[in-house]
C-alpha cells in the first residue's frame, strides 16, 4: 500500500501530460525538443548543458548579456502563463487556456 502511494505520488500529474510531448523529468533522458525539467526549480534559465537553447532564451539566463532569469514557483507561473511575454523569441508555446498551471509548477518544484 505504501508503495503504491509512492508510485503513484511519482506519477506525472494530468496537467503534465501536454508538457511531456516536449519535455522529460527522467534525468536520464536526453534528446528531446525540448530540455529536461528534472530539477528546474532554482536553475539558471538556458542553463543545462546538455540542451541547445534558443539565443531568447540564452540571454534571458545570462547576466552577462542583461538576464539572470532564475526558475522559481513565481517565474515558472509567469512563464507558463505568456512564455512570449516573459522571454519574446522562445520556442515555448503557449499552454492551452484550462491547463492548471499552479499543479505543474508544485509539482515541478518536488522534482
Amino acid at each position: 500500500m505504501i508503495l503504491a502511494a509512492l508510485l503513484l505520488a511519482a506519477a506525472n500529474p494530468p496537467a503534465f501530460q501536454y508538457c511531456i510531448s516536449c519535455h522529460s523529468v527522467d534525468p536520464a533522458e536526453t534528446g528531446l525538443p525540448a530540455p529536461n525539467l528534472d530539477g528546474l526549480v532554482g536553475r539558471r534559465a538556458g542553463s543545462r548543458a546538455d540542451f541547445e537553447y534558443s539565443p531568447a532564451m540564452q540571454a534571458a539566463g545570462d547576466a552577462a548579456r542583461g538576464g539572470g532569469l532564475v526558475w522559481t514557483r513565481e517565474t515558472l507561473k509567469a512563464f507558463l502563463a505568456n512564455p512570449q511575454a516573459m522571454v519574446p523569441g522562445t520556442a515555448m508555446q503557449r499552454l492551452p487556456p484550462d491547463t492548471p498551471v499552479d499543479e505543474v509548477v508544485e509539482w515541478l518544484a518536488r522534482r
